[in-house]
């Protein structure tokens, strides 16, 4: 059984993870770093959400938009959930093809500090979701 069932529950989840982010200090202030545009796939469940940070901001659209991302990762609903825990090699499941990241290597880089925050911050916010 996976993680996720349908769309919304991975955009509850996931989506709602990155609205989180710019209620934390540690989180906010690496948003706000970045200029960049990111488009997350998912498959099982399908599903997509596109994430923008520009201007001190950051922007949350789910599912198809018209606008062109810097990244993109796709990845499963799964593999999402684990990576978002901290329990993904993400260097492994590259190369394994699990998460498929697709851009410049500079800008794909300039997450980690953003990914690291989040981290975080979902266990947490998973056990919200799940109750």
């Amino acid at each position: 059984m996976s993680v996720f069932e349908t769309p919304d529950q991975l955009y509850g989840c996931v989506g709602g993870l990155l609205n989180k982010m710019g209620a934390d200090p540690i989180a906010l202030a690496e948003l706000q770093s970045l200029k960049l545009k990111v488009k997350f796939i998912f498959h099982e469940p399908e599903s997509s959400i596109f994430l923008t940070m520009e201007d001190g901001t950051h922007s949350i659209y789910y599912g198809e938009t018209c606008q062109k991302p810097d990244i993109e990762l796709a990845m499963s609903g799964d593999v999402a959930h684990y990576f978002w825990m901290g329990e993904v090699n993400v260097m492994q499941a590259i190369t394994k093809q699990q998460i498929v990241a697709s851009g410049p290597l500079g800008k794909i880089m300039k997450l980690v500090p953003l990914i690291k925050a989040a981290i975080k911050l979902y266990p947490q916010h998973y056990e919200q979701c799940i109750s």
